[in-house]
């Protein structure tokens, strides 16, 4: 408090300047010293006050951090349990070398394969031989068509080919007779069967091959391994890709034929994109497929770009797909987003928000929804109309409710977004009983790969990925459609890609 001093009042004590009881000292004196003290205590309780308040927020913020370290922690591990990895983060490139360093950066540089003067690895030439086919002059030249003249005083031209003949291992001598052609004056030889000309590993041979390697998943070194313990022959890694190169080349046609049958659909297109490993670097292969065709590509972009491409600008079917942004721009007819994503995405964020929460009630409420919507497409066949009608309304209804409802945590908000997003795009499957609720179909086709990418870490250069997404998409429409992979591969090796393409399709 403040202490008022009125010397001059009527009660006046003559020793108010000097006063006995104060040792001598002014009474104005003590009052002065008494108010600067009260004024110091103020101050002092002022900074008190303060210190408080600032330990109060102190306390406050570190309680924020700490459930928010805890809330992140909590997300990392259900991001490190989950099956696959995040595939939109790049890898940082190295700053390219300036000016003046690229001659040595490129002296420098490492050469991939065996040293300079590492010997050579050759086959050797079969001493016998278990059958002999003897082999007729072609009528026409199979280049231009023109007349071929033989020359049977010439000896004949000997081919050995190793493959398998009746489930054993055989050595086949083709003996192909001297004609020339008389138009653009190459020497022909009309193949035998089973033949490949020039080539000393047989069709059936190079079949198994690709098939263990891009089928089974097994890697280019091991595949000759496997091969040389199970049926004696011997090749090396180098001639699995030649395997590799000839085949994509002659299943080009096929591919681009199914992928203009999947683009000229009119029902349900399933469509997905994983992440591949190319040379070190990122880049995606891509699955567009219907219950009968599945398709590949190898692409180092994720841009929708790529799907449309694929798909044609004539588009016309349902195109069923995760929530990834790339597919927006599709001129489809109709779009069906997976719920089994929604599912996932509810059962991943469920584990991260309280359990007694609304957030933890609207993820469960999604599960429940979502199990429901499958079920009733699954199983819709087998109830009446009044009851399939029921249970129609109910999930319409529950769907409005789920992107209305109030919510406490930010997941929960995020995901009822995307839903409000894609909200005409959840039921399609409910006008369309042909169109599935999920995109299961793509996700399965590309578990293949997945594996193989585990196993392999991908490709080194662009045209090793493309080969497989040529072989693949031929493979998998081949058990699509009832035939054996390695039996296509074989016919591919041997016959023209227009008849192996017939006969793709009549095994429908």
């Amino acid at each position: 408090m403040q202490f008022c001093f009125y010397p001059r009042h009527e009660f006046a004590c003559p020793q108010v300047g000097h006063c006995p009881h104060l040792g001598g000292a002014a009474l104005g004196t003590l009052v002065l010293a008494a108010s600067e003290n009260h004024d110091y205590l103020t101050m002092l309780h002022a900074q008190l006050d303060a210190e408080r308040q600032r330990n109060s927020a102190l306390v406050e913020e570190n309680d924020s951090l700490t459930r928010q370290i805890a809330q992140l922690k909590l997300e990392l591990k259900v991001e490190r349990q989950s099956k696959f990895a995040d595939a939109s983060r790049k890898e940082p490139s190295s700053p390219p070398p300036s000016n003046g360093d690229d001659a040595a950066s490129q002296a420098q540089a490492k050469k991939r394969g065996a040293p300079v003067g590492h010997p050579g690895w050759f086959r050797p030439t079969p001493t016998r031989f278990d059958k002999l086919v003897e082999l007729a002059v072609p009528a026409t030249c199979p280049f231009c068509h023109a007349q071929v003249t033989q020359y049977p005083s010439w000896e004949p031209d000997d081919h050995l080919q190793e493959d398998i003949v009746d489930g054993t291992l055989q050595v086949v001598l083709y003996r192909h007779p001297q004609a020339r052609c008389g138009g653009c004056r190459r020497w022909v030889k009309q193949p035998g069967e089973g033949e490949i000309l020039g080539s000393r590993i047989g069709p059936q041979l190079r079949a198994w091959a690709v098939f263990l390697r891009n089928e089974i998943g097994i890697s280019y070194r091991k595949v000759p391994h496997a091969l040389e313990e199970l049926l004696g022959v011997r090749f090396t890694p180098a001639a699995l890709i030649g395997f590799e190169k000839l085949l994509a080349a002659n299943a080009q046609p096929l591919a681009d034929d199914i992928a203009k049958k999947i683009g000229s659909s009119d029902g349900a297109v399933h469509a997905d994109e994983t992440y591949w490993r190319l040379n070190g670097g990122t880049a995606y292969f891509w699955v567009h497929g219907t219950e009968n065709y599945i398709h590949f590509q190898c692409d180092t972009s994720r841009s929708g770009q790529v799907s449309r491409d694929v798909l044609g600008p004539h588009f016309d079917g349902v195109l069923v797909t995760d929530c990834y942004a790339g597919y927006e721009a599709h001129p489809a007819k109709a779009k069906q987003k997976c719920l089994a994503h929604l599912a996932r995405t509810a059962r991943d964020w469920q584990k991260v928000v309280p359990a007694d929460s609304q957030s933890f009630a609207f993820f469960e409420a999604v599960k429940t929804w979502v199990t429901r919507c499958c079920r009733l497409h699954r199983d819709g066949t087998h109830l009446s109309a009044d009851e399939s009608a029921q249970e129609q309304g109910w999930i319409r209804a529950e769907l409005e409710r789920l992107v209305t409802c109030a919510l406490d945590h930010d997941k929960a908000v995020t995901l009822q977004q995307r839903m409000v997003k894609h909200h005409d795009e959840w039921l399609v499957f409910l006008d369309n009983p042909a169109v599935p609720p999920t995109n299961n179909l793509a996700e399965r086709a590309l578990r293949p790969l997945v594996i193989l990418r585990k196993i392999t870490f991908g490709h080194r250069s662009a045209s090793g990925a493309q080969r497989m997404a040529r072989i693949m998409t031929v493979q998998e429409t081949a058990k699509r459609h009832g035939r054996r992979p390695s039996t296509i591969f074989y016919k591919l090796y041997t016959r023209p890609p227009t008849e192996v393409l017939r006969y793709l399709y009549a095994g429908r």
